[in-house]
C-alpha cells in the first residue's frame, strides 16, 4: 500500500509557522503576566498566623522575667511587635484607599513603593536589627538567617528586605509581617524559658466534620447577620467564639444550646473560631455588598422587544425581602420570589435597576432586538384564533404588538389575481366578498402586515398568512 503525501504551498506553510509563533508568544505572555491564584488564599492564612501569635503574645505577657537581660528582651520584643503592627496598619490603610481586592491583591505596589523604595523599608530593617541585638544577649541561635541574611534554594544570599519584599504581592504583606512576629515571639519565649512554648492541643475540625455548630452560608450580604446555634457535647459549658480574633458574645438558649449573633460591619473576609471542649473549629466567610447578580445564560441577557426575559436572581448577592424591588424605564419588570420577568419595550441596550426600600443599590444591562417578523393569526371578535370563515380581524400572537394595516391578495386557479389594502386590522366587507367569490383552490395571502408596539414608535412586520381555499 503506497504512502499518501499531502503537499501545501510555501505561502501556506509560512502562514502556519507564523500562527504557531503567535500562539507561543501569547501563551508565554499569559504565563508571565498572570501570577497564581494562590495569592487570594493569603488573607485566610494570615488570620491563622494571627491567632497563633495572639497565643504566643499572651504567654509572653504573663511571663515574669527575673534576669535583666530577659527584662530587656521582653521589652524590646514588645516594642518591635508594635513597630511591625504599624507597618501592617499602614498596609490596610493603603488597601482601603486604593481599593485593593480581587486581582489587585496580586500587584506588588505596596512592597516596591512603600517598603523597598519607601519609608517603611528602613523601619522594618531597624526593627529586625533591634530585635536581633537584644536577642543575641540571651539566645544561642543565629537569627540573621531568619531575618537579615537569607539564602534561596540555590544558595544565593540576599538581604532581608530583598528576600521578603522583592515583587511581593499586596495580599501577602500581612502574612509576611505576621511571620516576623511569630519568629520574634517564639524565640523570645524559648530564650527566656529555656524550653519551647507549649500551645494548647486542640482537635482542629472543618465545618463539615462538626456536630456541635449548625452549618452557615459562606457568603453573607452586607446587612445580613451570622446567626448560629452551638450545642456543645458537655452540657452547660459555654463555647468560646471569636471573629477575626475578637471575642463574640454567646447567649444561653437552654441548658444545652447557645446562640451567637454577629452583624458584620463591613464588606470583607472574616475568620470564625469556635472552641468547644477540646475541639476547635476554624472557618471563614465572606461579606459582599448587595448587588444585582443573576444566574447567567445567553437567554437571560438578550431577547426580543415584547417577549419576556426570565432572570433567576443570585441569592448570594441579592438580599431577600419585599423591600428589594426592580424597575426599568423601558421595560416592564415583575418579580416573583427569586425570578424576574422582564419584557423590553424598546430596541437596544436597556438597564434594570435594583432598589432597597427606594434606595438605588445596583443595576444590570440587557439588550433587546426586534424580531424580523412577528407571528400573526386570524381571530374572532373575542380574540380567539379561528379559521377564515369565522375571522373578524388579524392580530399578532404576542399581545404586545397590534396590527395596524395589511394587504390581502387572492389568486384563482386560472391565474387571475387581485390585491387590496386594509388600513385597519379588521376584515372589511369588501375583503370578505373577495374571499367568498374566489373559487375552490384559490390562494389567499395576507402580507405587508405592519405592527406597532404598546410603546409608541416601535414598529415591526408581521409574518405573512397563507390560506388555500
Amino acid at each position: 500500500m503506497g504512502k499518501l503525501t499531502v503537499r501545501i504551498s510555501k505561502a501556506k506553510n509560512i502562514s502556519f509557522m507564523r500562527l504557531s509563533l503567535f500562539y507561543l508568544i501569547f501563551i508565554v505572555q499569559i504565563f508571565f503576566t498572570s501570577p497564581g491564584m494562590y495569592v487570594l488564599q493569603y488573607p485566610d492564612v494570615q488570620e491563622s498566623q494571627k491567632m497563633v501569635n495572639e497565643r504566643l503574645l499572651s504567654e509572653l505577657n504573663v511571663f515574669k522575667p527575673k534576669v535583666p537581660e530577659h527584662v530587656e528582651l521582653k521589652k524590646a520584643t514588645l516594642q518591635c511587635l508594635t513597630s511591625l503592627e504599624d507597618v501592617k496598619k499602614a498596609y490596610y490603610a493603603y488597601e482601603k484607599e486604593a481599593s485593593i481586592s480581587g486581582d489587585r491583591l496580586r500587584e506588588s505596589k505596596f512592597a516596591e513603593q512603600q517598603i523597598r523604595n519607601g519609608k517603611w523599608g528602613p523601619i522594618i530593617e531597624r526593627t529586625l536589627n533591634d530585635f536581633i541585638k537584644n536577642y543575641n544577649k540571651v539566645g544561642n541561635k543565629n537569627l540573621k538567617e531568619e531575618f537579615i541574611s537569607l539564602e534561596d534554594s540555590k544558595g544565593i544570599e540576599f538581604d532581608g528586605l530583598y528576600y521578603f519584599f522583592k515583587g511581593t504581592p499586596n495580599g501577602v504583606i500581612p502574612s509576611v509581617i505576621e511571620h516576623f512576629k511569630t519568629v520574634m515571639l517564639y524565640h523570645s519565649i524559648l530564650a527566656m524559658k529555656k524550653k519551647e512554648s507549649e500551645l494548647p492541643k486542640f482537635e482542629i475540625l472543618t465545618l463539615d466534620e462538626t456536630d456541635f455548630i449548625q452549618k452557615f452560608k459562606k457568603n453573607l450580604i452586607l446587612g445580613e447577620p451570622l446567626d448560629l446555634i452551638i450545642r456543645p457535647k458537655e452540657i452547660g459549658k459555654r463555647p468560646i467564639v471569636k471573629i477575626n480574633g475578637s471575642p463574640i458574645k454567646v447567649d444561653s438558649l437552654s441548658s444545652s444550646d447557645f446562640k451567637m449573633y454577629f452583624l458584620p460591619p463591613a464588606v470583607g473576609d472574616y475568620a470564625l473560631e469556635v472552641m468547644s471542649n477540646d475541639k476547635r473549629l476554624f472557618a471563614s466567610f465572606k461579606v459582599v455588598p448587595p448587588s444585582f447578580r443573576f444566574i447567567n445564560s445567553a437567554s437571560s441577557v438578550s431577547g426580543f422587544v415584547g417577549d419576556p426575559l426570565y432572570v433567576t436572581l443570585d441569592s448570594g448577592y441579592v438580599p431577600k425581602g419585599k423591600y428589594i424591588t426592580f424597575s426599568s424605564k423601558v421595560a416592564k419588570v415583575e418579580r416573583k420570589g427569586w425570578k424576574l420577568t422582564i419584557t423590553p419595550e424598546r430596541e437596544g441596550i436597556f438597564v434594570v435597576q435594583m432598589f432597597d426600600n427606594g434606595k438605588f443599590m445596583d443595576q444590570s444591562e440587557f439588550v433587546a432586538t426586534v424580531k424580523p417578523e412577528e407571528e400573526v393569526v386570524l381571530m374572532d371578535i373575542s380574540g380567539n384564533s379561528v379559521d377564515l370563515s369565522q375571522a373578524n380581524k388579524l392580530e399578532a400572537k404576542n399581545t404586545f404588538w397590534q396590527v395596524v394595516d395589511f394587504d390581502m391578495s387572492v389568486t384563482h386557479p386560472n391565474g387571475f389575481s387581485k390585491r387590496t389594502h386594509s388600513s385597519t386590522r379588521f376584515l372589511r366587507n369588501d375583503l370578505r366578498e373577495l374571499e367568498s367569490s374566489a373559487p375552490a383552490g384559490s390562494v389567499l395571502i395576507f402580507d405587508n402586515i405592519r405592527l406597532v408596539g404598546q410603546t409608541d414608535g416601535v414598529v415591526t412586520k408581521g409574518r405573512p398568512v397563507i390560506i388555500i381555499k
